[in-house]
């Protein structure tokens, strides 16, 4: 996951000190989650979504779909067999699943 944050933040042009500023999150909390050290927390997901309301939250987390949402992404997805479950913890914490 954190190589496809990685290329989000190139997409846009953006060195990781002013993505965290953007999202507002501490700089080392993006180069923990850049270096694939700490997982983004589910906070740190929705900062993301909603500084990038194009970002494609579903491409971040399991790599499938588009990095950007239009309607024909949103229909594309929305079709597409389940490969693989995010299971969120109270603690902010999550665990991505084959089934």
């Amino acid at each position: 996951m954190h190589d496809r944050i990685k290329i989000w933040i190139e997409s846009k042009s953006l060195k990781s000190s002013s993505f965290a500023d953007k999202i507002g999150v501490n700089r080392a909390t993006i180069s923990h989650i850049l270096s694939g050290r700490n997982k983004p927390s589910i906070d740190f997901l929705h900062k993301m979504i909603s500084s990038f309301p194009d970002l494609n939250l579903n491409w971040i987390v399991s790599g499938e779909g588009f990095m950007y949402i239009s309607d024909e992404g949103k229909e594309s997805i929305q079709s597409k067999k389940i490969k693989k479950v995010v299971v969120f913890y109270d603690d902010n914490s999550f665990e991505e699943l084959n089934p």
